[in-house]
Formats: C-alpha cells, structure tokens, sequence
C-alpha cells in the first residue's frame, strides 16, 4: 500500500507541475468541482499527506480538469 501511495503523490506531483504549480491546479479543480482543497492541502499531498481518498480525487480532478484545458485550446 505505500508503494502505491508513493506512486499516487508522484502522479499527484506531477499533474500539479503540468497545471503550472499548486495555485493553479486549485483553480482548476475547483473549475471541475466547483470547490477545491487548499494550496497548503495539495502540496502536503504531493509531499505524502493526506489520505489516500483525499490524493485520489486531487489526481482524478486535475486530470479531468487538464483534459478540459487542452480540449479547449484545440490541443
């Protein structure tokens, strides 16, 4: 289980990098949810905080939210 987890953070990690940092990807989870954890609450995720439900929905959210953006811009 904390492979897993180590793997989820990573994946977290990095969707957050793609968003353009944590800010950003507040922003566009909350586009997709219409609410969204806090700055201070992703990056504890992305350093292993959190519980594996809360990193989830982060990761499941921001991937919808990065699919949005791209098909948007025609990408």
């Amino acid at each position: 289980m904390l492979i897993n987890n180590e793997n989820k953070t990573e994946q977290l990690a990095a969707l957050v990098a793609q968003a353009g940092g944590a800010r950003k990807a507040e922003q566009l989870i909350e586009s997709v949810r219409g609410a969204a954890p806090s700055k201070s609450a992703i990056d504890r995720a992305i350093k292993g905080g959190g519980t594996e439900y809360n990193i989830k929905c982060m990761i499941d959210d921001l991937t919808i939210a990065l699919s949005n953006l791209q098909n948007e811009s025609g990408l």
